[in-house]
């Protein structure tokens, strides 16, 4: 039996763990497991990482191990770029990677790949890049020594999520994949079984149970038996329902909403990401343990007018007696594991691969060291029958004039086609400088988009994201010349309570973001309570003037103002 591949689902209410073996007719399934969640130590990477150790070594599993990030601890971006060459791409990749680095004032670690999806309305080439801070991983890495894991990767559950699709048989069409864990959400898009855009959200089965312990004042152990005993959050079956019932999935309106607002607005984001104008999903699948919450399926159904159902990739594995126990709740909550596990593999996957730099570094060598040496035998063999041949031509010259002559043109051609090469190369690097610039000058909108799905609350909603040019001395432009800034206006959902303090939350979060170092902000009230509530926010991405600030360095103000 081959090295097993290990997915690691580190969840706040239970750590899913899925091993299994990619054979010839496909993966089979040999454990799952599960254990408690880190639960309110979610925030603390050496608790994270010692609950996923001690997952690991309770099931006596020894294999290859991918480990998922969800949530705030990773960071899914996109960027386009032209159709280079990979060697290009690279240099251009790193060069966005280091930018983000020095903003972030954290060390990062990354990873990119392209999306094999075409835009509609752009030649250039989707590349989609995931980062996620190397304290992080530096803890699950250390936590992981002398276990029966080798970590091999650390990768997005969305990403996860899109590889047991994969595996499992794609669809034409395209299928919007959700994984609504305890806190978190995540959300893959693909067209015609090829990845086309992937989300990690904060926000999840806890949005229930806090809204049941708000509305009864009860416990969220009690909270959480009351959702399973009596939600039903059907639209079909809101005649059907007992008064408890009735109760229960009243209170959860709220929160049904935020999921479905949450499907809906990685809809839009994909569009305007992808450039794909006309996307719409063709069906829903979702999984994850809270996917299960009774009537959550029909209701999302009712709403997006598309089929949805429940997604089980473990139906088309083998799995043996290992199937046999598993429940359909086990099932949901499990696939990401599996998609994880099939990372580990990284056999026929979307490949997503974030790696500490020591370790990336460390694997590097180890990878390359035999074709080293094996290089520098056939360099010091190349040396030697050259050294043979010059020598041979040397004496040929010595006794004839005219092969002396012969050779001199040859190497007078030789030293012209150099030249000229090296002038190609320097008009090369200068295009590429050029296009680096492109790059820088477009970040902006790239942050603006990153900061929106990071932060907007519910209760606010975007109307337009606009360049203008302004002078404004909060904002570092006193002038007399203008600046472009990005200015995001928005308006209050109709009939939301306390939105001046959610807006006024809002734009702390922005301020407070690594993306927005020392960041002025200001904010006043509207003329009138009556007055509808719209608002601005406005994110200065050019360099202070009289500073030398790397590029990217950003200032916003925000302000509240009346039709």
């Amino acid at each position: 039996m081959g090295r097993l591949a290990i997915g690691i689902d580190v969840g706040s209410e239970r750590i899913r763990i899925v091993a299994g073996e990619a054979k010839k007719d496909g993966f089979h399934v040999l454990k799952i497991a599960s254990a408690p969640g880190v639960k309110e130590k979610a925030s603390d990477p050496q608790a994270v990482a010692q609950a996923a150790r001690d997952a690991l070594d309770a099931t006596g599993l020894k294999g290859q191990v991918a480990v998922g990030l969800t949530g705030r601890d990773v960071v899914v971006r996109y960027t386009q770029v032209p159709q280079v060459p990979d060697w290009q791409l690279r240099n251009l990749m790193n060069f966005e990677i280091q930018e983000l680095i020095q903003q972030s004032g954290d060390a990062l670690a990354a990873d990119y790949n392209l999306i094999p999806v075409s835009s509609d309305v752009s030649s250039d080439d989707t590349v989609l890049l995931a980062l996620a801070k190397e304290t992080l991983l530096d803890a699950q890495v250390e936590a992981m020594k002398g276990s029966g894991g080798e970590l091999v990767a650390f990768q997005p559950n969305s990403i996860a999520l899109y590889n047991a699709y994969r595996r499992a048989g794609t669809e034409d069409g395209v299928t919007l994949l959700v994984n609504i864990g305890a806190r978190n959400t995540d959300i893959a898009v693909t067209k015609d079984g090829d990845l086309l855009f992937a989300r990690n959200l904060s926000g999840g089965g806890d949005l229930f149970d806090e809204a049941l312990v708000a509305a009864f004042n009860v416990s969220r152990d009690k909270a959480r038996s009351l959702k399973e005993q009596f939600a039903n959050v059907s639209p079909f079956d809101v005649a059907k329902r007992s008064a408890q019932e009735d109760k229960v999935s009243r209170a959860l309106a709220g929160a049904t909403g935020q999921i479905l607002s949450m499907v809906q607005s990685s809809i839009l984001f994909a569009r305007s990401q992808t450039g794909q104008n006309e996307l719409k999903p063709s069906r829903v699948l979702l999984c994850g343990g809270t996917a299960r919450l009774r009537g959550l399926d029909k209701y999302i159904e009712s709403n997006l007018n598309v089929p949805v159902t429940m997604f089980d990739p473990f139906a088309s594995m083998e799995t043996g007696e290992v199937g046999s126990e598993l429940d359909d709740d086990a099932r949901a909550a499990a696939v990401v594991a599996l998609g994880l596990a099939l990372g580990a593999t990284g056999a026929d996957v979307y490949s997503i691969q974030i790696l500490p730099a020591a370790v990336r570094k460390a694997r590097e060598f180890k990878e390359k060291t035999v074709w080293i040496i094996g290089a520098a035998a056939v360099l010091a063999l190349w040396l030697g029958v050259d050294a043979f041949l010059s020598k041979r031509d040397a004496d040929a010259a010595g006794t004839d004039e005219r092969t002396f002559a012969v050779e001199l043109e040859k190497r007078t051609k030789a030293k012209k086609n150099y030249e000229e090469g090296v002038d190609l190369r320097a008009a090369q690097a200068a295009q590429l400088s050029e296009l680096e610039s492109h790059v820088v000058s477009g970040v902006g909108f790239e942050r603006t988009l990153t900061l929106l799905q990071k932060h907007l609350p519910f209760e606010l909603y975007v109307r337009s994201v606009e360049l203008e040019s302004i002078v404004d001395s909060n904002l570092g432009i006193p002038g007399p010349e203008t600046r472009p800034v990005i200015v995001v206006r928005g308006e209050g959902r109709e009939g939301a309570t306390g939105v001046e303090a959610v807006f006024n939350r809002f734009v702390q979060a922005i301020a407070a973001d690594p993306l927005l170092p020392r960041t002025p902000v200001t904010s006043t009230k509207p003329a009138s309570p009556k007055s509808p509530f719209e608002w601005t926010v406005t994110l200065n991405f050019s360099k202070p003037t009289g500073e030398s600030a790397d590029a990217g360095d950003a200032s916003a103000t925000a302000s509240k103002e009346k039709n």
